[in-house]
């Protein structure tokens, strides 16, 4: 403890956080029928006894170790105060897949909602399916000075919440010719409503941070962004709420008679104290003390949100949600969330926040779950495939996406406001930062561009989440933005004339190291994309089979994007070369035969209906 107190804290976290494992262990090998064992057992055993016996007497004050509420007939359990309780236990038991009579039934079935009204669960709308989402991040952030202040800029960290609101959600009108002339469909806000922070710590569900706005000037916006067609989707983050939420805060003010206040099944409380001094403890987002965890299993908490969801896209008119960790809630829950949803607005679209596990568990467009999800197991590979040189990552996510997720049609994106801005990623090869652009845009999914990367803005993770988000900049502002910027416009206006390149399967025909090639083949028509990428400072020359994509010798191939020579046609042997310059992304189309036309047609053979030489 005097010699090495770092070794000692680092074990007592440890033995804290993998309590069971810890006992385990130790007792299998006190119970070693092998009396040799016994020196060994005693070396690893007497330190991590210590450790436990110091955390419990000393260094953790007493009530911080302690069994939870439970049940009859649930396993005894151990948790820690505050923030840490129960973190070492599953949340809910019941956050799993759903069993097939647990889904809600296929679309076009009649069903009941919970308020009684007759629906059928739609399909996920064609809107979403086929466009381009923009995510704005619009509060400011606690961090260093200077940085931070949202897509705004000058949005104060901190929320006192007594300001009388600003107007800065009107700005957004000023960058509509922006976000048009890109291409952009959609736009998603990052949270948005009353918090104390950065937007995650919900005060009031019901009403615009007063740092940006009110409802009353929302929606003036939304208004102004329907009109051009551009749909809005808000972040519900539901997991959990601020410490100034009205339900924590009676909760706050029953002090020791917690146990008689209204709320206390809102949220996971029990006995205890936390770093706040509060008379109990409760669990916490991943020990974030000031984001205590709402418990949606309890019926007023159901009721609550499934209120607040309809309000927006109900009363407000807004189009579908980014349900934020929507992996740390039951799938249970987001079923009956989407039909809540439907009774606001059949057309809705719900975007959970995915990143662990198997998405399948919560994304299910056609069994009543989410519609989609972001694909956070993809969308790395994007860029550090690429950094890397090494397609052999991407070409095993696209393998592993297309076995688990056949079905689903999950949203990609290079950067957001929890990562590091792939302007960054990249900055020792500058020229991927194209390419990374260019696979954003033509591999399977739905394409998500964070605020500003479209302007090449950097931003550094290790300097802090306000650093990621910056205020909003115009392309010509950022050296080489606006050539990226035109770039990424003049791609999603050919995306969006491909119907294979928005909804097309995709296939690998090909990859090393450095070059990837593969195809978009549409579901509804015959026609067929080949993509091709180098990512290396050399031009590459590619021979490729082609036999797969099921086209006869002689199909013409025509670049449609990229500068490089002509591939021509299949060959013979059903392959054909492809030329890529450097660092050069490069779009095919295989063009179909024509049928031949009937002999003697109008004009008679050499006439003026006979085909041209």
């Amino acid at each position: 403890d005097r010699c090495c107190p770092k070794l000692r804290r680092a074990l007592q976290r440890f033995t804290e956080q993998h309590f069971s494992c810890v006992v385990s262990v130790i007792s299998i090998m006190g119970l070693s029928r092998h009396s040799r064992g016994l020196p060994l057992f005693m070396l690893l055993a007497l330190p991590l006894i210590l450790v436990c016996v110091s955390g419990v007497a000393g260094v953790v004050p007493v009530g911080v170790l302690r069994a939870s509420p439970r049940l009859a007939g649930e396993p005894f359990r151990l948790s820690l105060r505050g923030g840490g309780a129960g973190t070492s236990m599953p949340k809910y038991p019941s956050n799993k897949a759903l069993h097939q009579e647990e889904y809600t039934p296929p679309f076009g079935t009649l069903i009941r909602s919970r308020s009684g009204a007759m629906f059928s669960p739609t399909p996920t709308p064609k809107w979403f399916e086929d466009g381009i989402l923009y995510q704005i991040y619009p509060l400011g952030t606690p961090g260093e000075a200077g940085k931070g202040g949202g897509f705004f800029g000058g949005v104060p960290a901190e929320n006192d919440l007594k300001s009388p609101p600003t107007s800065k959600i009107l700005e957004v009108a000023e960058w509509i010719d922006h976000l048009e002339h890109l291409g952009v469909t959609m736009i998603y806000f990052s949270p948005i409503f009353e918090s104390e922070t950065h937007g995650y710590d919900t005060v009031d569900y019901f009403q615009i941070d007063r740092r940006v706005g009110d409802l009353q000037s929302f929606k003036k916006v939304l208004e102004l962004l329907h009109k051009r067609g551009i749909k809005v989707i808000l972040d519900g983050v539901f997991n959990h709420t601020g410490r100034k939420f009205f339900a924590f805060k009676e909760l706050v003010a029953a002090g020791a008679n917690w146990a008689q206040c209204p709320y206390k099944d809102w949220y996971f409380i029990s006995e205890g104290n936390s770093t706040y001094d509060d008379a109990f403890a409760y669990r916490s987002w991943e020990g974030h003390e000031e984001l205590p965890e709402l418990n949606v299993e309890s019926e007023q908490v159901r009721d609550y949100l499934f209120k607040v969801a309809k309000f927006w896209l109900g009363e407000v008119g807004v189009d579908g949600w980014r349900l934020d960790v929507a992996h740390e809630l039951p799938p249970s829950f987001w079923r009956d969330f989407r039909t809540a949803c439907t009774e606001g607005n059949p057309e809705h679209v719900l975007l959970g926040e995915v990143i662990h596990g198997d998405y399948n568990t919560w994304v299910g467009p056609l069994k009543g779950l989410l519609h989609s999800g972001t694909n956070y197991q993809l969308s790395k590979a994007l860029w550090s495939s690429l950094k890397d040189h090494n397609f052999w990552e991407l070409t095993t996510s696209f393998n592993r996406d297309l076995t688990l997720y056949r079905d689903m049609n999950l949203v990609n994106f290079l950067s957001n406001h929890d990562v590091a801005r792939v302007a960054t990623q990249l900055e020792g090869e500058p020229q991927l930062i194209y390419l990374a652009h260019f696979m954003l845009l033509t591999v399977r999914g739905i394409p998500c561009i964070y605020y500003g990367d479209e302007c090449r803005v950097p931003g550094r993770k290790e300097e802090g989440d306000a650093a990621l988000r910056m205020p909003m900049v115009k392309p010509a502002d950022v050296e080489g933005g606006q050539q990226l910027y035109d770039m990424i416009a003049g791609l999603i206006k050919l995306r969006q004339q491909h119907e294979c390149l928005v909804r097309g399967w995709q296939s690998t025909l090909y990859h090393q190291n450095n070059e990837l090639i593969f195809s978009r083949t549409s579901s509804t028509t015959s026609d067929i994309i080949i993509v091709a990428v180098n990512s290396a400072s050399e031009h590459c020359h590619v021979e490729v089979e082609l036999g797969p994509l099921g086209m006869p010798p002689g199909t013409p191939i025509r670049g449609i994007y990229g500068d490089g020579a002509d591939v021509g046609a299949v060959g013979e042997d059903y392959k054909a070369r492809f030329h890529i310059p450097p660092y050069t992304g490069r779009i095919f189309i295989l063009e179909q035969p024509k049928p031949p036309e009937a002999e003697g047609g109008e004009g008679g053979e050499g006439g003026e209906g006979a085909p041209p030489a």
